[in-house]
């Protein structure tokens, strides 16, 4: 089923009731906004859930930090690559992960955004390269 237009503007209005003054989601009002749609079912109302729904994805993937690296990180490396990315962006929320085939380094991801720092990726670009 295609999501009209009108869906989607609905959607987008209802999200922007969603973000605090901080600029974060707030989750409890998520709740409420999904909660009413559903009791009240306006026209539409399984459009207007599927783009609501896929914009609070995007919002908390925008606000989402993974991290891999090829080995187990120390807490201590864990608060420094916190405390970097929460001067750049607060109110992250953090995932780490474990990926030995990296071989060494991390890679970090928010959002749409991806920093590769890790062997495997530049012997990658290094075998890319056609002599």
């Amino acid at each position: 089923m295609k999501i009209t237009k009108e869906a989607q503007a609905q959607a987008r209005r209802l999200m922007r009731l969603c973000i605090g003054p901080d600029g974060l989601l707030q989750e409890d009002v998520v709740r409420r906004v999904a909660a009413t749609i559903e009791t009240e079912k306006p026209r539409n109302y399984m459009g207007i859930l599927r783009a609501f729904a896929e914009l609070v994805r995007l919002e908390v993937a925008r606000h989402t930090a993974t991290i891999t690296s090829a080995i187990p990180l120390t807490e201590t490396e864990k608060q420094a690559i916190c405390a970097k990315l929460d001067a750049r962006t607060p109110g992250l929320r953090y995932e780490w992960l474990v990926n030995p085939a990296l071989i060494a380094g991390i890679v970090i991801k928010i959002g749409d955004d991806v920093v590769d720092a890790s062997v495997l990726s530049k012997i990658n670009r290094l075998s890319a390269i056609s002599l």
